[in-house]
Formats: structure tokens, sequence, C-alpha cells
């Protein structure tokens, strides 16, 4: 009998302690699901391998989309929201008529003269006050600036590619591509500061690395954005943090330090880049703005794309 009191007792207390074990298990698993689900990471799947069976196949959606980022597939309180919008706009509506309305000012005289050395024009548009008043909606809410913009120029017939609202995870580096990558090798041209340099590349794309912060103002924003040139097939290595080893995939890069830029956002301010346009020239673009900033559907015409980015309230 004694036996048997003592074999009680100790299943009893088996028993609490697995009942405890498993209520600590659920308290802890609730609050990493509600973790995890607020903000997943995805890296940027916008990457070209010589060797992919797409390219084998004539599938070419992922190279020819200048639209794939890397994005956080839920938007989580801290991530900062960069709007993009692409416009596909003939050679002869590049010219002043168009940077009339842009300042150009906003940033520093040697990265814009880098920038224009190499075919490539920046500047921020702000509200147009004297634009066409028959481009004002009828709901009296306020008028697309990009529409804006281009209706003052008067471009007409600029489709957008689509908007795109992009999270940004502060210090977390983004790669925002501006056109589709070139297929098969190209002979590059960077003017700088030492002089023209060239590289022969395979299936160089143009695109942004982004970095955001959070501003020292409510709403405000900074971005550090350096262009680079990807090139070659998509390459694997090891990244180590203090947490943990991860593999990482890409492409080379060409990173074009004379051309980083440092851009405190304020609300309703949009930085447009386009290319440089010489009306004197037989061709009226030159350099990147001409080799890197036009797809292969609209080389016929002339049509050069324009890339529009603004950080959303």
């Amino acid at each position: 009998m004694k036996t048997a009191k003592i074999e009680r007792q100790n299943r009893q207390r088996s028993l609490f302690r697995i009942s405890a074990f498993v209520t600590l298990a659920i308290l802890l698993a609730v609050p990493g699901c509600a973790i995890w689900n607020a903000g997943v990471w995805t890296e940027s799947v916008n990457l070209l391998d010589s060797t992919d069976d797409n390219s084998k196949t004539g599938n070419n959606s992922a190279v020819t989309s200048h639209h794939s980022v890397s994005t956080l597939t839920h938007q989580s309180r801290d991530t900062i929201s960069l709007a993009v919008e692409f416009r596909h706009i003939p050679s002869s509506a590049l010219g002043e008529t168009m940077w009339q309305y842009i300042d150009e000012t906003a940033f520093d005289a040697r990265v814009r003269k880098a920038w224009m050395a190499n075919g490539l024009r920046i500047g921020l548009l702000n509200s147009i006050e004297d634009a066409p008043e028959g481009d004002a909606q009828s709901d009296g809410k306020m008028r697309d600036p990009i529409n804006e913009l281009l209706a003052g120029a008067e471009v007409l017939g600029s489709q957008s590619d689509g908007r795109e609202i992009i999270p940004l995870r502060p210090s977390r580096r983004h790669e925002l591509p501006l056109a589709p990558a070139l297929e098969g090798s190209h002979t590059v041209l960077l003017r700088q500061n030492t002089g023209l340099t060239g590289r022969d590349l395979h299936s160089p794309q143009f695109l942004l690395a982004v970095t955001a912060e959070t501003g020292s103002r409510r709403g405000q924003s900074k971005l550090e954005i350096r262009p680079e040139i990807h090139h070659g097939a998509v390459r694997q290595k090891f990244v180590s943090s203090d947490t943990a080893v991860r593999i990482q995939a890409g492409r080379d890069r060409w990173e074009l330090a004379e051309f980083d830029l440092s851009w405190t956002t304020r609300p309703g301010a949009t930085l447009v880049i386009a290319p440089v346009v010489q009306s004197t020239e037989s061709e009226p673009t030159f350099g990147l703005g001409r080799q890197m900033m036009r797809d292969p559907e609209h080389l016929v015409d002339d049509q050069h794309i324009v890339a529009f980015l603004q950080i959303e309230n």
C-alpha cells in the first residue's frame, strides 16, 4: 500500500511538471508568432543568371521587369514607404520645358555634375502652381505632381508603368532596378574624376541601392542612395553576423560612389531621375542615360525611362 501511494504521488508530480512545461511553451509561442507576422523579410529576386533555364526558353520576365525590388512582405510600423513610378517619355520631351519645374539645386553641385557627365539628370519636383488647370481633378483633391509636370511640359500619351509602394526597413539595404538588364555583353563607359573608364560587362543593369533612416522631425526621412551597375552571373556567398551565417545570392556590382545622393525628404517632394538631352546631336541622349535608361520595347520610338521616387506620408 505504501509503495502504491508513492507511485501515485510521483505520477501526480510528473503530470504537474508536464502541464507547467506545456503552459510555458504556449506563452512563449504566442508573442513569437506575433513578432514573425509583423514583418517577414524577402530578399530581392531580380537577379540574372546567364545559365538560368528562363534564358534558354525565352522567358525573360525576371530580367525585363524593373519593378522587382527588395521588400517586406508585411509592412510594420517602423518601415518607410517609398512610392516608385516609371514613365516612358520620348527624348524630344526631356528638354528644358520639363526641367523648368524641377529644382536641381537641392543636391550638391559636384554630385549633379557627375550624373550629368554620364548622361543623367536629377532634381526634386514640388507642387506646380502654374500647371495647366485642365489637369485638376474634379473631386477637388490635390493633383498628382507627376501628371502636372508632364502636362506642363506638354508630354502627351505618357503612360505610367505602374506605381508601387515599397516598404523600406530602416538601416537595411534595398535594391531598386531602374531599367531592365541588357542582354549579352556590353561595353559600359563611365566618366569619373580620374578620366574615362570602360568595362566589358555581361548583362549589365542600372539600379539604386537605397538605405533609409527616420528623420529628426516627425514625418521626415533620410535616404542614402548609391547607383550601381550589376553584371555577370548570380553567385552565392556566405554572410556571417553576430547571430547566424546565411547564404546570400547576388551578382557582381560596380559601385558608382561619385553618384551618391543624400536626400532628406519632405512631404510632397519627388525625386526625378531622367536622361540628359542634347537636341543638337544626332543621338539626343548619351552615356548611361541612353544605354541604361531604355528597354528593348522602346528602342525604335526612342522613348526613355524616367523614374519618380516619393516618400508616402
